[in-house]
């Protein structure tokens, strides 16, 4: 009996230790495979293609979602899709998963092909012993080229949005109108 008391505890201890040791993801671009064609595990397409620097556009955080999962008696997994809409006029860019408390979590790749869903497909361990964690995300997306006012000030964008001195007061400028156009 006092053995089984011993080994219990030693368990608990291990699991605590390194349940909140957490796992971190690197970041991966848009150049990522979508649903279905990534696999846990593999890091070669977390290296992304680089960007003409003369079509570089900023991203800008999409959303932070937090996914908290756990309150299981016993260890299991599951997939699951965590993330927003992009924000108007822009596209999914890059993200970044990583896991805090118990458990794990890990990217499978994007939710979908659509340029506009910045949500991300996760996989989620939990730790059992109703042990909790949570599986974290930082989402960026980057204005879209269509929407931009580069080369297009006085006009309109192909993506609907304006670059003339009107759209301020109707409320439908490019992003980018003020910081290219003035």
């Amino acid at each position: 009996m006092l053995t089984n008391v011993a080994v219990l505890l030693s368990s608990c201890a291990a699991c605590a230790v390194l349940g909140a040791a957490g796992c971190y993801a690197p970041a991966v671009d848009d150049t990522e495979l979508a649903e279905g064609e990534a696999e846990a595990g593999d890091l070669s397409e977390d290296v992304g293609l680089a960007e003409d620097v003369g079509v570089a556009q900023e991203e800008l955080t999409a959303c932070d979602p937090v996914l908290p999962h756990g309150n299981s008696a016993f260890e299991n997994q599951f997939t699951t899709t965590i993330g927003c809409a992009c924000n108007k006029f822009y596209t999914k860019s890059s993200y970044n998963v990583w896991h805090a408390g118990h458990g794990d979590c890990w990217p499978l790749g994007w939710a979908s092909t659509d340029p506009n869903d910045c949500r991300v497909k996760v996989q989620v361990k939990n730790s059992g012993g109703y042990f909790n964690g949570e599986c974290r995300a930082h989402i960026e997306d980057k204005l879209d080229p269509a929407a931009s006012c580069v080369n297009r000030c006085g006009g309109q964008a192909p993506a609907g949005c304006y670059c003339d001195s009107l759209c301020s007061r109707i409320g439908d400028c490019c992003p980018d109108k003020a910081s290219t156009c003035g």
